[in-house]
């Protein structure tokens, strides 16, 4: 993420500080489209303007752009269509409208692979490598970053048969940099090498710069101090091939940012103080916010907890205003603690309260909107299961009616020429079919309202499932998080009161084991909501974690995984996980069972779900009344939602066996 944030900042340093070449370029184009005397010249100028003015003048951007798509339009040029939506494209990516810009490069897209299917000249094939190559960095700007990935790996090779060394050297540096997002720091380490090599045989300074600058921030995030040293040195040996370059601020950022690292705090200072002195014009510029937390971070690990506290409030106050929550999160937390540091205690607590709130926001926000991507996906499969079901009744009854209309057409040819003979017969047969098709019509009817009760049952067992998860999560914060912040809240008040000569050392470390022990809680209640390890791992990663959550002292709960989860739908991964978490909690809150076994064993498409504890158990007669109180309206609808079966063995003083029988076939 550090890499993302450094490589925008990068971009509109740039933007920012190198307009001079582009506006020559600017007059150039504006006094050669005053004298072109064809369309095709016109369109060609005006496409070659937009993209010009882009992130320098988005109105002259955009009427130069729709200018260009509006004439190719007319005198139906198809190269001019591809490049002047691609380069409009690119304007609006400049200003951050993503939508637009992908709206824009799909549809120039779609003209460059018309018109390289018609002429594959090199002048044609960059304007197609252009398109798929910023497709790729706009699906990268939503977070995108596989799709981005497969983009410009898909242009890289092209480019290269192309000859074209400095679109290959800067593809490889963004996928560098993609996949140090990625934390694949190895084949981030080897894209950077790679276009290192390419970047130097290119031999441009300023393109080395840039390489340099990107692969020494990729280091520092992999720990690897001495290389990021030898790479800011090939920087500075370029930048001292370039007076007064726009890099040297920059430049000195990174070098303080290793400085920092290396704990040679002083020489940080100075190189900060540097980078600093040359932005000091342009204290509006975004790397001024990096400087300032790169400045805080020092000053921390010096103890100076005054100038810490200083720099944080200059980062977090920046003129930008754009803070994400986990940036407010992050500064509320170092704030505490530069105040507890200095002994304002009160002020310790304020920000405290802002740390807990925000992340308090930031969690229940999570939980919410997951919990309702979940609802969303329950009712649209649900929906298409009824979809389904009436297209198959309507198929049945549609061949049905053929059949016996074919019937009759054979009746009545016989009726016609035997009319005196079977007339009898014929008016008999007819009130026999008459009382078929109202009997048959009594059982749809029938058959129609059993599944409407059946439906409004399962409604009702779900919403009764919401509400009692929503009810129990209630009670845990109250009663669990709430208790303990209350309980934080009271002791800082009490330091504050007391207001001691010496450093209270021990009481604050108790308040900040409390806290951590608060944001356990708040974790563990999460969890129970909605399994995230489930989603990022796996349905066997998820269960180890949750039965590793529930062993204690008192009880020991034994998860036996055979088979793999691949293949598995993950609404039915995430309604088995919920079964085997009811029956868990079932046996350890009902059962009081000291040890549970959990076995989930998955042949080919079946599975079979075990949950077997030395509880106290129950006899046959009193089993309805006992697992009304174990949420068992909860269970049959998860497990009918798997179309599966559901077993209970028990007796008295011999513990409780569960079994739950899953056919994916039939899911």
């Amino acid at each position: 993420m550090r890499l993302t944030l450094f490589t925008i900042i990068l971009f509109i340093s740039l933007t920012g500080m190198s307009q001079t070449g582009r506006e020559t370029r600017i007059d150039s184009l504006e006094s050669a489209l005053r004298t072109a005397a064809h369309d095709t010249t016109r369109v060609n100028i005006l496409s070659e303007l937009a993209r010009s003015y882009g992130g320098i003048d988005s109105l002259k951007c955009f009427e130069n752009g729709f200018k260009a798509i509006a004439l190719s339009k007319k005198i139906n040029y198809l190269k001019g269509a591809a490049d002047s939506h691609i380069n409009l494209a690119g304007g609006y990516l400049d200003y951050f409208d993503v939508e637009n810009a992908k709206k824009h490069f799909k549809i120039g897209n779609d003209f460059a692979d018309k018109l390289i299917a018609k002429d594959s000249s090199t002048q044609n094939m960059k304007i197609w490598l252009r398109g798929q190559y910023n497709l790729g960095v706009a699906y990268g700007y939503e977070g995108n970053v596989e799709k981005e990935i497969a983009y410009v790996s898909k242009t890289i090779p092209i480019a290269q048969k192309m000859g074209d060394k400095m679109f290959v050297a800067n593809g490889n540096t963004n996928l560098a940099i993609k996949y140090n997002n990625m934390s694949r720091f190895d084949k981030a380490y080897e894209m950077f090498k790679i276009s290192q090599e390419q970047f130097k045989e290119i031999g441009n300074p300023e393109d080395i710069i840039y390489h340099s600058l990107s692969f020494a921030t990729s280091l520092a995030q992999m720990d690897s101090l001495d290389r990021m040293k030898s790479v800011l040195d090939i920087a500075k040996t370029n930048l001292d091939k370039i007076p007064n370059s726009f890099y040297v601020g920059l430049y000195y950022g990174e070098l303080g940012f290793y400085y920092g690292r290396s704990g040679e705090f002083d020489k940080a200072l100075k190189a900060l103080d540097r980078s600093s002195e040359y932005y000091k014009d342009h204290k509006s510029n975004y790397y001024f916010k990096l400087l300032y937390q790169r400045y805080a971070d020092i000053y921390d690990k010096m103890g100076n907890f005054k100038e810490a506290k200083a720099y944080t409030l200059k980062y977090i106050n920046f003129s930008d205003n754009e803070h994400s929550v986990n940036d407010k999160i992050g500064s509320y937390y170092k704030l505490a603690k530069y105040e507890a540091g200095l002994n304002d205690y009160q002020q310790a607590y304020n920000y405290l309260k802002g740390y807990v709130t925000a992340l308090d926001s930031v969690r229940a926000s999570e939980l919410e909107n997951d919990m309702q991507e979940l609802e969303i996906q329950y009712k649209t499969a649900t929906k298409e299961k009824e979809i389904l079901a009436l297209k198959n009744e309507k198929s049945e009854t549609a061949l049905a009616l053929e059949k016996k209309k074919s019937q009759n057409y054979m009746l009545w040819a016989i009726a016609s020429v035997l009319a005196l003979v079977l007339f009898i017969g014929y008016y008999g047969y007819n009130s026999q079919l008459r009382k078929a098709r109202k009997k048959e019509q009594q059982q749809e009817s029938e058959v129609s309202l059993l599944k409407q009760e059946q439906q409004k049952q399962l409604f009702l067992a779900m919403i009764e499932g919401q509400e009692n998860e929503r009810k129990r999560l209630a009670i845990d914060l109250h009663d669990g998080l709430g208790g303990r912040l209350s309980g934080i809240s009271l002791n800082l008040s009490k330091l504050n009161k007391d207001e001691p000569k010496e450093y209270p050392g021990a009481k604050l470390k108790k308040v900040m084991k409390d806290l951590d022990d608060s944001l356990t809680e708040l974790r563990t209640i999460a969890r129970n909501m909605m399994p995230e390890t489930l989603f990022k791992f796996g349905l066997k990663a998820a269960l180890k974690d949750y039965c590793s959550s529930r062993t204690g002292s008192d009880t020991k709960v034994t998860l036996q995984f055979y088979g793999t989860e691949k293949g598995i739908d993950l609404n039915q991964q995430v309604t088995m996980y919920r079964i085997m978490q009811e029956l868990i909690n079932n046996a350890i809150k009902h059962a009081k069972a000291s040890e549970i076994l959990v076995q989930f064993i998955r042949d080919i498409n079946k599975v079979d779900i075990t949950v077997e504890d030395n509880g106290i158990g129950f006899e046959n007669e009193d089993r309805t009344s006992i697992v009304k109180g174990m949420g068992l309206s909860n269970l049959k609808t998860r497990v009918a939602y798997l179309n599966g079966k559901l077993e209970f063995h028990s007796e008295m003083n011999e513990g409780t066996t569960a079994n739950v029988q899953i056919n994916l076939d039939a899911t």
